[in-house]
């Protein structure tokens, strides 16, 4: 039997955060194996990435589009086009 688990829009790809000061946005973009995963930027561009738990209380406002967190699955590298 496998376990079901709970997938929310902030778990996927090409979610969006916003600070709670309202200046920063963080998409989860992940760079593996690193554990920072949150691009971050501000008004003047990216100031590089943050872990799960510094952005873990922002909230989630919007997806990528195209993305996974927009319903749109990414294709599998090598796959034909």
């Amino acid at each position: 039997m496998s376990k079901k688990t709970t997938v929310t829009l902030g778990d996927l790809i090409g979610s969006v955060r916003r600070s709670p000061e309202g200046t920063r946005l963080a998409v989860l973009w992940p760079s593996p194996p690193h554990p920072a995963r949150w691009i971050v930027t501000d008004r003047w561009g990216s100031t590089g990435y943050e872990t799960d738990e510094v952005v873990a209380s922002w909230p989630v406002v919007g997806a990528v589009p195209f993305s996974p967190a927009a319903g749109m699955e990414l294709a599998e590298i090598g796959a034909a086009s």
